[in-house]
């Protein structure tokens, strides 16, 4: 198969790695010139110009800044190429809509959406495990870790992650977390939030954020994402009627407790690694793509739980700016 990877940032250069370590074909749509690629990729700098060189392209793994993805994923549907769009979809739930809605205008079901968490061990297990648990009371969710440390060998001053203009921004970058929140608990209610740049990186985007969200049936989740931590934190809690989840991990390894309520009991439940390579989540994740393509799977992450996800991203930033809850059926879309 041939994939057109579009940017070749550090997402990008992860995507054409597994795609040609699969056995397939990768060229390269890039936005800039003046840095040729030194893995031997073919590149283009306009879509003109490959679909002039390159014939049967079957799929495109969309790698760009976040405020070019809505314009990419038009043409590529308007070409009938499948896709898969890494996260955030855009940088605005406005133009995640708009995307929503081309999508739906052109029934076009052959994409997916690139929230890699949902396929790493630890939050498969806990998906799978919540029934066991019963009612869900409280949820804390938390990832933090110093963005110097993020991308080695790049001042992290040129990521997207530091720049405004190119849709970075900590709540954006790490939506991730609020993705897989979604997917294990449901769409809140309502959410209050906040949101700052409190530290003294050289960027222009938000480097903290903190967000209660409320559920209907009076259960909250927590949770905290920031650029800031000089230990790599990520992990959970969620607190139910049958027991306690707790759980932890780091790119190279990961673990899972119970509490068990009535034998007050703890014990491990699920455990990755050490050794645990992350690069497995994107790697599973591009298998899917090709199944999707090939018609054997649906989409695992759609539009319509992107544009979730960007509500709650939305709402976090308006309950900053004007200091109130925002309840998320009142969203204008």
């Amino acid at each position: 198969m041939k994939f057109l990877v579009i940017g070749y940032g550090s997402i990008g250069k992860r995507h054409a790695a597994n795609v040609a370590s699969m056995g397939h074909q990768t060229v390269l749509l890039r936005h800039a010139r003046g840095n040729e690629n030194k893995e031997g990729f073919k590149e283009y700098y306009s879509l003109e110009d490959v679909l002039r060189n390159e014939k049967d392209i079957d799929g495109a793994i969309v790698c760009s800044p976040t405020t070019m993805h809505l314009e990419d994923v038009r043409q590529l549907i308007n070409i009938n190429i499948p896709f898969l769009l890494e996260k955030p979809t855009t940088d605005e739930l406005r133009t995640t809509v708009e995307m929503k809605e081309i999508i739906g205008s052109k029934k076009f079901t052959l994409y997916d959406i690139g929230f890699n968490l949902r396929y790493h061990p630890v939050i498969q297990f806990i998906k799978d495990f919540l029934p066991k648990i019963g009612k869900v009371y409280a949820t804390k969710i938390y990832v933090g870790y110093y963005l110097p440390y993020w991308r080695k060998g790049i001042d992290y001053r040129e990521s997207t992650s530091a720049k405004k203009e190119l849709g970075g921004g900590v709540h954006v970058e790490l939506a991730h977390d609020i993705d897989y929140t979604l997917w294990l608990i449901g769409c809140p209610e309502k959410v209050v939030g906040y949101v700052n740049r409190v530290s003294d990186l050289e960027i222009s985007t938000d480097d903290i954020c903190s967000a209660l969200l409320k559920y209907s049936d009076g259960s909250v989740a927590e949770v905290h994402l920031d650029y800031l931590s000089h230990k790599y934190l990520r992990g959970g809690q969620i607190i139910a009627q049958n027991g306690t989840l707790e759980w932890q991990w780091n790119p190279a390894e990961g673990r899972v407790l119970y509490f068990d309520k009535e034998s007050r009991d703890s014990k491990e439940v699920f455990t990755v690694g050490p050794g645990y390579d992350f690069n497995t989540t994107y790697a599973d994740e591009l298998k899917h793509f090709i199944d999707v393509i090939n018609g054997r799977e649906k989409s695992k992450v759609n539009i319509a739980d992107a544009v979730e996800a960007m509500k709650v991203i939305y709402a976090i930033e308006v309950s900053d700016r004007e200091e109130k809850w925002i309840a998320i059926k009142e969203i204008a879309l």
